[in-house]
């Protein structure tokens, strides 16, 4: 479900031709243009493209990376990885070692729009960004605390607005020059260079996302009696991934994208391009709620505003299924660490999550199935009340804002259909600030009304927002703590 017509959104043709500076990068832009970019990295087996899989350069400078970080505006850059061959000391590093710059997305793009063109897809010139930070580390990675470890690594980061639900302006295509000496930890002297390096390359950009490339993509549930398929990216826990870890059975979360990434996109983009699926993979997020984390990439939209739906949608329902059979063994068989391991879910612990027509899946997986999902986040989603009559005696917490025409009207309509068959549903009158949200590690007010309201005792819970429109809740409610920590407590009986 959007307020917004396909129609209104198609690929802008490319940009006239960029000032000199980024000539140097021509070649390598064209191609990148030609590739997608879709990320690969956990289902890739190991050679080069990847953190530390190319041949040495020889002594100094090896390669560049853009880190990124999945925001609710989209993919964004938060700094430049760059590689040596040798640990550097982290003495001989400063905010003006390095000149660095990220190439604008290209014009027309606004990530999780369908029909939007490839973000690498520009000619215009790289713009300039002030390094905020600058220390060594052992991994092309940004270190929380922003200080240096032993690494071969000088990660130059870049200073980033706390409001993640901003919509993004960057591709990940990204240059570097250095400007001045450093020195290595055994006394090796690499001098400035005039040389502007680059991440495209040959198989694309080199680009490190956090919390996402550890997900594995393309899978394909399939069902030969059918005749039908359907493509899926998972998330392995950590500790699945250790030895034993098979023993363990695991949360599942089902994390729904919209219809803007459903036939238009790819697997990378149901992970990049918002934060519905990938939020729940940081690993801040595993380490308070450690799960396993599928989300669909479907062919067409599965769901429309005439409640009409697609076969996808059940085919869905049998992904969940297939992995509550406890016979999931499909991880990357280049990598031992998860071949030939067989996944469990706990089947007490099933949730599902989406925004738009993913909430509207949600919705209707719930209502069909009573009884698999232990609970629902529903964002910006609605239903006809009469399909949802079973959601009644069903744990659902439903967050919309003011301004979605669709989404809060047709909730309203569902209340008194749910109060009818039994259920006990919380709908305060106050409408919550948005502006509580951001930054992250200032929700505590926040909290307390969520909580104030969820501890209610209602089975179903129905927060509104002022001042968001639909556009607005898929960048900014998947960041409520309170909601996503709600949706762990539940459990099915």
């Amino acid at each position: 479900m959007t307020d917004v017509s396909r129609r209104d959104f198609v690929a802008a043709g490319a940009v006239l031709a960029s000032a000199a500076s980024a000539a140097s990068l021509a070649s390598g832009q064209a191609r990148a243009a030609s590739n997608p970019n879709g990320f690969m990295a956990a289902s890739m087996p190991p050679g080069p493209g990847g953190p530390g899989r190319r041949e040495k350069r020889g002594p100094g400078f090896q390669s560049i990376y853009a880190i990124c970080e999945v925001t609710g505006g989209g993919e964004k850059v938060y700094g430049i990885a760059v590689e040596y061959d040798a640990d550097i000391n982290p003495a001989s590093i400063a905010l003006d070692t390095f000149r660095a710059s990220v190439f604008p997305a290209a014009e027309g793009f606004f990530a999780g729009m369908p029909q939007e063109p490839d973000k690498n897809a520009t000619t215009v010139a790289a713009r300039p960004r002030a390094v905020a930070a600058i220390y060594t580390n052992a991994e092309p990675a940004l270190r929380p605390d922003r200080k240096s470890v032993p690494g071969m690594f000088v990660i130059a980061e870049f200073q980033h607005d706390a409001d993640l639900s901003l919509p993004t302006t960057d591709s990940d295509k990204v240059s570097l020059t250095q400007t001045k000496a450093v020195t290595t930890t055994a006394g090796a002297v690499y001098g400035p260079s005039a040389t502007v390096w680059s991440n495209v390359g040959q198989r694309g950009n080199s680009v490190v996302i956090r919390g996402v490339d550890a997900w594995e993509q393309n899978h394909w549930w399939w069902d030969d009696t059918r005749s039908t398929w359907l493509e899926y990216s998972i998330y392995l826990p950590k500790s699945f991934l250790k030895e034993g870890g098979e023993n363990k059975a695991y949360p599942l979360v089902l994390a729904i994208t919209h219809s803007g990434t459903s036939y238009d996109g790819n697997c990378a983009q149901t992970l990049t391009e918002q934060c519905i699926a990938s939020i729940w993979s940081l690993p801040e997020e595993q380490e308070r709620h450690e799960c396993v984390v599928i989300t669909p990439r479907y062919e067409r939209t599965t769901m429309n505003d005439y409640w009409e739906h697609t076969n996808d949608v059940e085919n869905t329902y049998r992904l969940v299924e297939s992995l509550l059979s406890n016979t999931w063994n499909y991880g990357n068989p280049n990598l031992p660490d998860r071949a030939d391991k067989v996944l469990k879910i706990d089947p007490k612990r099933v949730y599902c999550t989406g925004w738009s027509m993913g909430a509207m899946t949600s919705l209707w997986l719930m209502a069909k199935h009573p009884g698999t999902f232990a609970g629902g986040l529903i964002i910006a989603g609605q239903q006809r009340p009469s399909d949802v009559v079973t959601l009644a005696h069903q744990n659902v917490l439903i967050i919309t804002g003011t301004e979605d025409g669709k989404a809060t009207p047709w909730n309203e309509k569902c209340v008194p259909v749910w109060e009818k068959a039994g259920a006990r549903v919380t709908r305060p009158a106050e409408l919550l600030d948005p502006e509580l949200i951001f930054p992250l590690n200032d929700q505590q007010k926040l909290t307390q009304q969520v909580e104030g309201y969820l501890a209610k005792g209602g089975n179903i819970t129905f927060l509104t927002f002022k001042g968001v429109d639909h556009m607005g809740s898929a960048r900014k409610f998947f960041y409520i703590k309170a909601a996503r920590d709600w949706l762990f407590r539940q459990e099915t009986t």
